[in-house]
């Protein structure tokens, strides 16, 4: 049983939203969501605001952690939660009725699509079309510098990871690898091509990735603003809500 959203001010002044989940577990469990907000999971009949209240030291702590990256993020590339972020840079949404179409302008990002189809299912498809495309051409060029070959490319909506690699040589992207500036999507590339010759991040796992991209740290240290960054742009949740698979 789910309870309605409430809210909880932090001793430095900081208010998150929270809501509270019952369920057939042992013990409370707290979760700070990317966006922002906290997931309260409890046993039945426990009562979950004094949870809340009995936790708020490390509720404070990790929303300190979540804001000082996502700021670093903010600060340096730009207030990409707001419009539409797209590699990395913030275009203004514009939406016109004709043939498909999807173009930049300046700092706007013009969809043109007929009025019986959905002008935001026609973007999804292009973006995945253009990250796919994007993935294949870097993947590729790191497979034939380790000659190895992965078997097939997927993207989707995973909910907690940038990407993976399956036991069957299957490199998995996130759709919203495609808020990503270029750089951070060559990272994650070369990072799964690299499971394909070590499945552990052992020695020389991040050796060979050094290989490929000798300054990878920077990069890599991002990746966790970005996530935040991702998940408190409204148009990019809303975007992932459509239905286009």
């Amino acid at each position: 049983m789910s309870t309605q959203s409430q809210s909880v001010t932090l001793p430095t002044g900081d208010k998150i939203t929270y809501s509270i989940d019952e369920r057939d577990v042992l013990y409370p469990r707290l979760t700070l969501n990317p966006d922002g907000t906290l997931a309260v999971i409890v046993p039945p009949e426990t009562p979950g605001h004094t949870v809340v209240a009995n936790e708020q030291e490390w509720i404070a702590s990790k929303y300190e952690s979540q804001q000082n990256d996502l700021t670093s993020i903010l600060d340096k590339y730009g207030i990409i939660t707001e419009n539409f972020t797209l590699w990395g840079k913030s275009y203004i949404l514009q939406e016109r009725i004709g043939q498909h179409e999807v173009k930049i302008e300046s700092n706007r990002l013009i969809l043109t699509a007929p009025p019986d189809y959905s002008a935001v299912n026609y973007l999804k498809k292009k973006i995945k079309q253009a990250l796919a495309t994007a993935i294949e051409t870097i993947a590729d060029s790191f497979c034939q510098q380790l000659n190895q070959d992965y078997e097939k490319i997927t993207i989707r909506s995973q909910r907690t990871k940038w990407a993976s690699c399956s036991g069957q040589d299957t490199l998995n992207f996130n759709l919203r690898c495609a808020f990503l500036p270029i750089t951070h999507l060559q990272y994650l590339v070369a990072h799964e091509v690299t499971h394909l010759v070590e499945q552990t991040h052992n020695k020389n796992f991040w050796e060979v990735l050094r290989s490929f991209l000798p300054d990878y740290e920077t990069v890599k240290n991002e990746l966790q603003g970005f996530w935040y960054a991702v998940h408190h742009n409204s148009q990019w949740m809303s975007f992932l809500d459509t239905s286009h698979p």
